[in-house]
């Protein structure tokens, strides 16, 4: 339908600079002005060339500034494969003790490959639940997503229903009008995916932040051989291709930039009481020979809840997929985000966790 409307405007700004034409050519003009008709003919040229193409980018659905979408403060889902890596659970735990986001609830994602062992998201359902019972937090709904992929094996859509797009949904249709959601996937986007697959009329009302992708700035060429993506990319590809949708996409490449030390970490963790020592012991028995790790998925939730802690562009979509603008991160402030995180968990306390 987009690529009709688009055709349609181009004609008819054709016929109507066609109609035109025969007044300036045949219109008799003096003899000192030759080359006004030239000049005139010359402008109606560049008037198709500027119109007539550049990429396409008039024609683009263009996502919305979040600004103005929240009455209050934002409403979130936190969509995560808890168990696959640490920076889940240190994500998580950036999160609940913030007072500017209204946390809806979270959710357990699946996050199958061949070293995962079995039935992924109830290993990450075991650990949300584990982490908000030492956050005193498990009022928090933290519904079981879906353990299979977006569609078949080949490609397609067919949506994975679960408790967790039916969370999703169900929040999206409470919202007041005007209002919308954001839906952060931190893993893979099967959950997400799902729930609009389910009721395509949500994706209007939902904000997208999203960590997976590589993507090169310079040569505006997309990656999708990348973790998250690849644990989902039926779910990945069907985001991108909806025009209603807001995506904002924090690329692997960027995110690579959030390592943190361990040393310093758990300096720092033993000040936090409990839930402290649940993430330090989370890490040892994880990776325990890894003196570094990227906080991939916390670099994410700060560059949303501090926009001013990151920068990013607005780019066009791969051509495999619907030809729309999505917000693409470019840089975050290392030192500003990891300042703010301990500034937030310092205030857990030690006796119950927060």
């Amino acid at each position: 339908m987009g690529n009709l409307t688009a055709w349609r405007r181009e004609i008819c700004k054709l016929l109507l600079i066609l109609s035109a034409l025969p007044a300036i050519l045949l219109t008799p003009l003096p003899h000192s002005c030759p080359m006004l008709r030239i000049l005139t003919l010359l402008l109606i040229t560049l008037f198709l060339g500027c119109t007539g193409n550049a990429d396409l980018r008039e024609e683009l659905p263009f996502p919305a500034q979040a600004s103005g979408q929240f009455a209050t403060k934002p409403k979130l889902i936190l969509d995560t494969d808890t168990a696959n890596e640490i920076d889940d659970l240190f994500a998580i735990a950036r999160l609940l003790p913030d007072t500017s986001v209204d946390l809806l609830g979270i959710n357990s994602a699946q996050w199958f490959h061949v070293w995962s062992g079995d039935s992924t998201v109830h290993q990450s359902q075991r650990l949300n639940e584990e982490l908000l019972t030492i956050a005193g937090r498990l009022d928090i709904p933290h519904p079981l997503g879906s353990d299979l992929i977006m569609g078949k094996p080949w490609g397609d859509y067919d949506p994975r229903p679960s408790p967790a797009s039916d969370f999703i949904i169900e929040q999206v249709r409470a919202l007041p009008e005007g209002e919308k959601l954001v839906v952060m996937p931190i893993g893979a986007a099967t959950n997400l995916a799902s729930a609009i697959a389910i009721e395509p009329e949500i994706a209007r009302k939902i904000v997208v932040y999203t960590l997976g992708f590589r993507y090169d700035l310079e040569g505006k060429f997309w990656n999708k051989d990348e973790f998250n993506i690849r644990r989902d990319l039926n779910a990945a590809n069907f985001l991108l291709n909806q025009e209603d949708l807001e995506l904002h996409i924090m690329p692997i490449d960027v995110a690579i930039e959030y390592t943190w030390q361990r040393s310093d970490v758990f300096t720092r963790l033993g000040q936090i009481g409990p839930m402290g020592d649940y993430l330090k012991r989370k890490w040892m028995e994880r990776f325990a020979e890894n003196d570094s790790w990227v906080m991939w998925d916390v670099a994410l939730v700060q560059a949303f809840l501090h926009p001013e802690m990151a920068e990013k562009t607005t780019v066009l979509t791969p051509p495999e997929n619907t030809r729309r603008s999505v917000y693409m991160y470019t840089d975050i402030d290392f030192d500003g985000m990891y300042g703010d995180y301990w500034t937030t968990v310092d205030v857990l306390d030690a006796a119950s966790g927060f």
